[in-house]
């Protein structure tokens, strides 16, 4: 395992000299036991480098994309439960306006389904009752003027994710955490 280990941290070091990325922690546990934990490059390069500690908070907001979002559609698709060229409207069993007819799940994961990159809909939301606020966040999804047609460009944006949350809770009949729990976190448990 020491041999592994110094491995795993000669490539924690490489990454940062790369520039990679400028720092990093990586813990690893086997069996409810800590067999790797260390950290390397800086947690922060300006305006003066910081070194990286072990207990350096990371701001996790858009990993939930892939970590959590697209792992679902992933296993629904490895299930055969969706076809990445379904439409929005085959997909959530719903009408949708002209202009999001041809929108397809692959579209939404690759950002290239025509949304603009973000909008400020907590503005709004966060007026309304905290039990209303999914669907009337859905609502105004479906009823945005897209920035672009959809298949012609590539923008990242939450609000294509915000439609494949609500793509997974259709299909699987749960919620996104309910799915992920059931699929991903339970069985990767220790207990």
């Amino acid at each position: 395992m020491m041999k592994s280990c110094s491995a795993v941290q000669q490539l924690l070091i490489e990454g940062a000299r790369e520039g990679v990325y400028p720092g990093a922690v990586l813990l690893v546990a086997q069996k409810n036991e800590i067999v790797f934990f260390e950290k390397t490059g800086h947690r922060i390069l300006l305006p003066t480098p910081f070194p990286m500690k072990k207990d350096t908070p990371f701001d996790l907001a858009s990993l939930t994309k892939p970590l959590a979002t697209t792992l679902s559609i992933m296993k629904l698709f490895d299930e055969g439960v969706v076809h990445l060229d379904q439409s929005l409207g085959d997909l959530l069993q719903i009408s949708v306006p002209t202009d999001k007819a041809h929108i397809t799940l692959r579209f939404l994961l690759s950002h290239c389904a025509g949304f603009p990159d973000w909008m400020p809909f907590y503005r709004d939301l966060v007026r309304e009752e905290p039990r209303k606020r999914k669907t009337l966040l859905r609502e105004k999804l479906l009823q945005i003027t897209l920035a672009y047609p959809p298949g012609k460009r590539a923008v990242y944006s939450d609000l294509g994710y915000m439609m494949l949350e609500w793509i997974i809770e259709k299909v699987s009949g749960v919620s996104l955490e309910q799915l992920l729990g059931a699929i991903f976190f339970k069985p990767l448990s220790f207990g």
